[in-house]
């Protein structure tokens, strides 16, 4: 099989372009969906598709960015995809290294004269980090089916905006959103290159991470409910301290979560009533979530951790509202797409080692519409969601070639 050799400097060039598409008013680099920065950045994809890539390019009916290159046959289709949003603060890799990834795949292939028999698609997935409307991966659960067309009047942004308006404003119809979904039959294969966002092949010093699956994960919220007296005339054994309490119940979750193999959980919002110095906190809300890929795990946790809940209550006397749901269940992937990029990746001699995702992406709800796969490369320090963010263009061109790979792979075997 054929190197494509990516170009590194075409690579470098993109990722800082992309992150000059950022609010002057946010720290970091901050391109949230729907925002005039987002726009502009698809637009500067779009050309790269179009001027470069030489792919056709469209908007599907939710707003996801499509370019496309024809094959021997029609459909289906071999899919490369990520997004270019980010959070507040964010990095430029995350999302960004994998769009850009999947461009090059297209440029390599075209000035090597690398005929395929399927087409590929390259997709900028719409809204995949938490949008101003309360929902994430907006533009892949829609390719999966699993938008319901209530919520595009139901949601909305703090300026009233509905959420398929937006979808309008980024050149979707929201009209026909059920149009943006795909099946088997035009879409045979995912594959995504993402940045770790994690410190294992940072700290290994392994290039490459071959993803097989993604974790589950389960959200609460925690209502803990004291009672409100002065702070400098309530003795301190008489106290019902709702925000004393809630610390017990921060350190709780970690205690549980340590002594768990393959689970990890964060208390991460905390809303303090009347969060006056001179009040005793009558009442905090705390935000939580614990996240696994076994199902059975982070069951367990939660159990464990009611039962630590309920030792706090009775302790303190204090009243403990206790609520979860299940946000996304556990992903596998494809044990035939986890050995093609295993094998990939041997054929050029890059090191690499099998990992599964602590984040959630777009791929979750690919999975649900074809065989879908992931790789990572490494992010310094481990750090991502944050200005300090960074892989090396090294490591990204390593995985666009491992992406190379693993695309004609798909593409001979699935010849029938």
């Amino acid at each position: 099989m054929e190197k494509i050799e990516p170009n590194i400097g075409r690579i470098r060039r993109d990722i800082e372009r992309l992150s000059e598409f950022t609010s002057p008013a946010e720290p970091g680099y901050t391109r949230i969906s729907f925002s005039k920065e987002d726009r502009q950045a698809r637009e500067y994809v779009a050309g790269l598709m179009r001027d470069e890539a030489r792919l056709s390019v469209r908007i599907d009916a939710v707003g996801n960015l499509i370019g496309r290159r024809g094959g021997e046959r029609e459909n289906p289709a071999i899919l490369i995809g990520s997004h270019i949003d980010t959070v507040r603060g964010g990095g430029m890799f995350d999302g960004v290294a994998g769009v850009i990834a999947g461009i090059e795949v297209v440029r390599g292939f075209e000035e090597r004269e690398i005929r395929t028999a399927h087409p590929l698609e390259v997709i900028v997935f719409l809204a995949e980090e938490p949008s101003p409307f309360g929902i994430s991966t907006v533009g892949s659960r829609a390719m999966a089916g699993k938008l319901p067309g209530e919520l595009l009047t139901s949601l909305k942004d703090a300026e009233g905006r509905t959420l398929g308006a937006a979808i309008h404003e980024m050149g979707g119809d929201p009209e026909r959103i059920a149009e943006a979904k795909r099946s088997p039959h035009d879409a045979l294969a995912y594959l995504e290159l993402h940045i770790e966002q994690g410190p294992r092949l940072f700290s290994t010093g392994i290039p490459i991470g071959v993803v097989t699956g993604i974790v589950g994960i389960s959200r609460g919220r925690i209502e803990v409910v004291g009672r409100n007296d002065h702070s400098g005339t309530t003795p301190m054994d008489v106290r019902r301290d709702a925000l004393a309490a809630a610390s017990e119940i921060v350190l709780a979750l970690e205690n549980t979560c340590v002594k768990l193999d393959g689970v990890v959980g964060t208390i991460g919002r905390i809303d303090v009533y009347p969060n006056s110095l001179n009040v005793i906190p009558g009442v905090v809300n705390l935000g939580m979530e614990v996240r696994s890929l076994s199902e059975s795990a982070s069951h367990r946790a939660i159990s464990l951790f009611k039962g630590e809940l309920e030792g706090i209550r009775d302790k303190r006397g204090i009243e403990i509202n206790f609520e979860t749901q299940v946000s996304s269940k556990p992903v596998m992937f494809d044990s035939k797409m986890v050995g093609r990029i295993n094998r990939a990746c041997d054929s050029l001699n890059i090191a690499h080692l099998e990992m599964s995702s602590g984040a959630g992406h777009d791929a979750n709800h690919i999975a649900e519409v074809t065989s879908a796969g992931m790789l990572f490369v490494p992010s310094k320090n481990g750090r991502s969601h944050c200005p300090e963010e960074f892989s090396t263009f090294e490591h990204i061109c390593l995985g666009t070639e491992v992406i190379a790979r693993t695309i004609t792979q798909i593409d001979t075997e699935e010849v029938t």
